[in-house]
């Protein structure tokens, strides 16, 4: 720093101007972009892009026109609650309540199941539901006119479910909530008519993938 100083006439104290304070301010949830606004290789989450030179995550906000720079961060999701942290600091939370979901008066509504085929390991067994590690709670989100809005963060998996499903019943219909459940009623009856008997049939040497198939954190065997 003192060499920026002294070489770039100054300078330095520029520099210093594009760090965020966010001392005392509380966590916040981050902010999703949209699904069909991510590419591939950038972060899921709004105001956050990874630096290849340093192998980080930054985090960036615009103020009067200005970027900023909040911090730089070995985990996306830390840098994307900082990020949304500056907002509500420096913005007032305007565009972190954008994507807020009012549910007041919202009766409650059965929460929506995932067919079994379509359960990851370790997410949530509840469409619409998602577990944030950082925060150690479950988030959930609805997709509005294109946009992720978030519905809550919630301690418990199907308080999250329940309120997912409220979101539907709101902002489209009783109609949509009743297609959900059909699909995945769907979706278990052709899993159950597609189920094989391999009753009698003697083990199997397993069929690995070819070297060059084989995505990182997935099976080296086909199928």
């Amino acid at each position: 720093a003192r060499a920026v100083f002294k070489y770039n006439k100054g300078r330095g104290a520029h520099q210093q101007s594009l760090l965020v304070d966010l001392t005392g301010v509380p966590p916040q949830s981050p902010i999703p972009k949209s699904a069909g606004r991510i590419k591939e290789g950038a972060s899921k989450y709004t105001g956050v892009s990874f630096i290849q030179q340093r192998n980080e995550w930054v985090a960036q906000v615009m103020i009067e026109s200005k970027r900023y720079i909040i911090g730089y961060y070995e985990s996306e999701e830390e840098a994307a609650v900082d990020y949304a942290r500056a907002i509500f600091k420096y913005k007032g939370g305007v565009c972190q309540q954008s994507f807020v979901v009012d549910l007041t008066d919202v009766p409650p509504q059965s929460p929506i199941l995932k067919t079994e085929r379509r359960i990851k390991e370790g997410a949530s067994k509840y469409t619409g539901v998602s577990f944030h590690k950082h925060l150690n709670k479950w988030l959930a989100q609805i997709m509005i006119e294109g946009k992720v809005r978030r519905v809550g963060v919630y301690e418990n998996e199907e308080e999250a479910a329940v309120d997912y499903a409220r979101a539907v019943f709101k902002y489209r219909g009783q109609g949509a909530l009743d297609n959900a459940r059909e699909q995945r009623a769907r979706d278990t009856s052709m899993v159950d008519a597609f189920t094989f008997d391999l009753t009698d049939v003697p083990p199997q040497p397993p069929v690995p993938k070819s070297a060059g198939h084989i995505n990182e954190g997935a099976s080296k065997y086909t199928g």
